[in-house]
């Protein structure tokens, strides 16, 4: 069976994408709420799972190989840094 080295990203990836962003927007759409330091970290303490998640499943996943040696250099090898049955 061929590997496959790309996710393609479903509706609940979508989802979860938008509501991370949708909740970026939130706080840092008015100056006040940006510089509160407890509404920031809140937000880490909460989201950071779900950015977590997606910055190394989800996106990376999603990325293609020729994405993948951009972002780390030429010396990407899927082996070594991740690929996606």
């Amino acid at each position: 069976m061929k590997k496959k080295y790309m996710k393609i990203l479903n509706q609940d990836d979508v989802m979860e994408i938008y509501l991370l962003l949708d909740k970026l927007n939130e706080i840092f759409h008015d100056p006040d709420r940006s510089g509160d330091i407890n509404i920031i970290q809140k937000f880490g303490d909460t989201y950071y799972p779900v950015i977590h998640k997606l910055y190394y499943e989800t996106v990376w996943n999603s990325l293609t190989i020729e994405q993948r040696k951009e972002i780390l250099g030429e010396d990407y090898d899927h082996k070594t840094h991740g690929q996606y049955d």
